[in-house]
């Protein structure tokens, strides 16, 4: 019997959508009938690229005729709890997969859970890393007994707490069994007017997390580089340590002998974002739909995230320890914006993802440096370059 294809529309032809087409490719129960884009050319060249039969500007228009069943939303992060909200009230769509950070504040989070819930919409939050092969190895060696009793990860991230730290946050939580937060220490500095995909972020944050059964994680943003990435980090239990990316894993125990390369089956298209990555993710989504086990990157499960970041800020806000479940449901590093708790150095507002806008941008070059083999990242920060 041949197996359900299910209808994919992506929502957002930017860079983070190919990587999302880059999974659908290797999935065989799927067909990308769609995409939808309110720049027209993003569109256009989005269809032409993977070969989809229909795009559209307006995501009601898209809903109404192409009537997907399974929906990316690939936009930019103010936008997720809007337009998850909205296509999960649509009676064709069956599962969502909303990149991260999931949403900007707990209540919104919240939100995109709730509809989700009510709809019987199955919600995944693109935290793919949770599918490569050196965390699933890790979580493998930590459930094994291989460092004793877990009790601290030490996380290192750049480029803003809620772009890259969501990642980091979201995957030693994972490796450890996802454990619940009891309360949260941080805190942030912001002397310039940085925006993140026009988001406000802080220009450096650290913040300790601890767990239930008195595990902890500490994340520094910002501050040191030395390699910081979103995907590596190290744990340290009572009988030895990991350091662990998305493809490595090195252990240090009391049969090691030092530190030792642990052995990872590794296949072609093992990577962070895209590939096997993103095809397991949807797969997982799919065994889900038809009644399968909870997708390891439930919308509940990265709600979570989302408040432990939100208490990093608030923490830095109040001056004091907060504990979980939060108060504040917004965005407290806006609310410290607001109330002038960060002054500015200089308020001149700049946006470290801004050249990834595709308004108004030279659509001939774009075109020619895509066809001369650039990628969209890099198509798209050589046109705002020369601009």
């Amino acid at each position: 019997m041949d197996k359900k294809k299910y209808k994919v529309a992506i929502v957002g032809c930017g860079g983070i959508g190919h990587a999302h087409m880059e999974g659908y490719n290797k999935v065989e129960e799927v067909e990308v009938i769609a995409c939808c884009d309110p720049v027209p050319s993003a569109v256009e060249y989005y269809k032409k690229e993977f070969n989809i039969p229909h795009g559209f500007n307006d995501i009601d228009e898209m809903l109404r005729v192409a009537q997907p069943e399974i929906i990316s939303i690939c936009v930019w992060h103010l936008l997720h709890d809007e337009i998850t909200i909205k296509v999960a009230n649509y009676e064709s769509v069956k599962g969502i997969i909303c990149e991260k950070p999931m949403a900007i504040g707990v209540e919104k989070a919240r939100s995109m859970v709730n509809a989700c819930e009510e709809n019987d919409v199955k919600l995944a939050i693109s935290h793919q890393r949770r599918f490569t092969p050196g965390w699933i190895k890790a979580k493998e060696l930590v459930e094994n007994g291989e460092i004793g009793i877990p009790n601290r990860a030490e996380l290192r991230v750049k480029d803003g707490l809620l772009n890259w730290g969501t990642h980091s946050i979201d995957g030693a939580r994972y490796i450890l069994g996802d454990p619940k937060p009891v309360w949260v220490v941080g805190a942030v500095e912001r002397y310039t007017n940085k925006y993140e995909r026009d988001t406000a972020i802080e220009d450096s944050c650290i913040g300790l997390i601890h767990f239930e059964k008195d595990l902890q994680f500490f994340i520094q943003s910002d501050l040191m580089d030395n390699e910081a990435d979103a995907g590596k980090f190290e744990i340290y239990g009572t009988e030895g340590f990991l350091k662990i990316t998305e493809t490595e894993v090195k252990i240090f125990n009391s049969s090691s002998n030092g530190w030792k390369d642990v052995h990872i089956d590794l296949e072609d298209g093992d990577v962070a974002i895209g590939g096997n990555t993103n095809a397991a993710q949807t797969r997982e989504l799919i065994n889900w739909i038809e009644g399968g086990n909870k997708h390891r990157g439930a919308g509940d499960i990265a709600a979570e995230t989302v408040e432990i970041m939100m208490g990093i800020y608030e923490s830095a806000r109040q001056n004091r320890l907060i504990k979980f479940p939060m108060q504040e449901k917004g965005y407290p590093l806006e609310e410290m914006i607001k109330e002038g708790k960060l002054e500015l150095e200089s308020k001149e507002k700049y946006d470290i993802r801004g050249f990834l806008n595709r308004e108004n941008i030279d659509e001939d070059l774009y075109s020619k440096l895509r066809d001369d083999g650039l990628s969209h990242h890099e198509a798209m920060k050589t046109v705002h370059d020369q601009n």
